[in-house]
């Protein structure tokens, strides 16, 4: 459940952290919870070889220490009472940001991806793409750094909570639940159904939204819960996006799983959808 303690910033200095600092500044003080900044000096490929090369060392050291002066100030006016922490680390990037989540009991890690414009729904980050891959604890992510319109997101009075109705459904509905309780904000529920194009592809697709709506309200009433929900057909990330955008949501929350988890339909398209979201993305 979201009781965010530790906050995982990675920070490679770029507009597009920059563009999501309210929304860690804020989410650390909505928790009252630890901030750690972290920003990876990436080391140089000689410097995984067997001989040292001592100019590249020096301006590891020399970047290493610069790095460290900016991560200082990097943050800009914060919230009084938080925790902050600032840290900069050698080596691959994921792979630092993850080993340092596991170490340090990380519960949210928060980074922006490198979608652009029209075209971000054609790329992802391979570092956001590898740290939601390995992570253990939750993501969040946000492709629309470059919209001026990111900061309505923040005061999040909707939340889109998306369902592929496997079993791990409960648990992703009751924290998108907890979370919209927190911040008083209207939930929504949305799932997925094949689309049809031909006639017997309409009566399975029937089928299959009676089925799909039957189920969420067998889950609702275990839950013991009314939200509102939406089935529509198409494809996953495809109606999670109109759904969105439809009720103006603020904060999609996904069921991202593991790699030692069987995936469901939902969790193999966790990266359509953070891609195509309108809004920043929960991934749990």
């Amino acid at each position: 459940m979201p009781a965010f303690k530790h906050i995982l910033f990675p920070v490679d200095f770029s507009e597009r952290c920059r563009a999501i600092r309210p929304f860690v500044n804020s989410m650390a003080d909505k928790y009252s919870a630890k901030l750690t900044l972290m920003h990876i000096v990436q080391l140089p490929t000689i410097m995984y070889g067997i001989h040292p090369n001592y100019p590249a060392l020096f301006r590891l050291t020399e970047r290493s220490e610069d790095a460290q002066r900016e991560l200082d100030v990097f943050l800009g006016p914060r919230a009084p009472g938080i925790n902050i922490e600032t840290i900069v680390d050698q080596g691959d990037p994921p792979i630092c940001i993850t080993t340092f989540a596991d170490a340090n009991e990380v519960d949210l890690i928060m980074m922006p991806t490198h979608g652009y414009g029209r075209f971000r729904g054609l790329l992802l980050g391979s570092v956001t793409a590898k740290v939601l891959h390995d992570a253990r604890c939750a993501v969040w992510t946000s492709t629309h750094t470059e919209d001026s319109n990111l900061i309505a997101h923040l005061t999040c009075k909707s939340i889109l909570c998306a369902l592929d109705l496997s079993t791990g459904s409960r648990a992703i509905m009751d924290y998108a639940a907890e979370l919209a309780h927190e911040y008083k904000a209207k939930l929504r529920l949305v799932h997925a159904v094949h689309e049809a194009k031909s006639q017997p592809e309409r009566d399975f697709s029937n089928f299959l939204r009676q089925v799909a709506r039957e189920k969420v309200a067998k889950l609702q009433r275990h839950a013991r819960t009314n939200f509102e929900v939406c089935l529509e057909g198409g494809g996953v990330s495809d109606v999670i996006r109109a759904v969105a955008l439809q009720h103006e949501a603020d904060l999609v929350v996904i069921g991202r799983g593991s790699i030692h988890e069987v995936f469901g339909r939902l969790r193999t398209n966790a990266y359509n959808i953070i891609r195509d979201s309108p809004c920043p993305v929960l991934s749990v």
